[in-house]
């Protein structure tokens, strides 16, 4: 019985990314969903309550916690190694998940979001945050607010502009090289 919950709430979450992936919040509805999923839709709401609880429980599954959550990077490095793990980090789950990635930008820009579910301004304010802790950890006489900010745009370009590579399916130097270019870019 409880494998069946888990296997149905696993269904309901695919399902949910694939349609809000595809139509955008507002679009999206909780109907499509369930019938994608292969549930009723009474099931989606018992597990899930509402579209907004669904929303967030899918982006938070497919991104994960890091996207606001960052205390695995370590403050002790230097600033180059410390910005290219920012980087790798966003990076991967950029490149895993592009269209949802989008999707959120999409929405975001379109502002169709409810705030709370705003998570390009989520991942905007994590970078600030991390930035702005190494910044002041090691004392940098730098604008914390405008490094994080060209970071982010950074990011968004690959987001948005970049085709190729596919950064999570690279190898690890191929990465490395990447990443380099854009820390070239940053002159750190």
């Amino acid at each position: 019985m409880v494998r069946d919950l888990k296997e149905k709430k696993d269904l309901i979450l695919e399902a949910s990314l694939e349609v809000f992936s595809e139509k955008g919040y507002n679009l999206a509805t909780t109907l499509e969903i369930s019938k994608r999923a292969g549930v009723s839709e009474m099931t989606l709401f018992r597990n899930f309550q509402t579209k907004n609880n669904l929303f967030l429980e899918s982006i938070k599954q497919a991104i994960g916690v890091s996207i606001v959550d960052n205390k695995s990077i370590d403050i002790n490095i230097n600033l180059r190694d410390f910005i290219r793990l920012i980087m790798h980090e966003k990076m991967l789950m950029i490149s895993k998940h592009t269209k949802l990635i989008k999707m959120l930008i999409r929405e975001t820009l379109a502002h169709t979001l409810p705030q709370e579910l705003g998570f390009t301004r989520m991942i905007y304010n994590q970078v600030i945050q991390t930035i702005s802790k190494y910044v002041l950890y090691h004392e940098l006489n730098v604008d914390s607010i405008s490094f994080a900010e060209i970071i982010v745009g950074l990011l968004l370009r690959y987001a948005i502009m970049e085709e190729q590579p596919i950064y999570h399916l690279i190898d690890e130097n191929e990465q490395r090289k990447y990443l380099s270019s854009y820390l070239n870019i940053l002159n750190i």
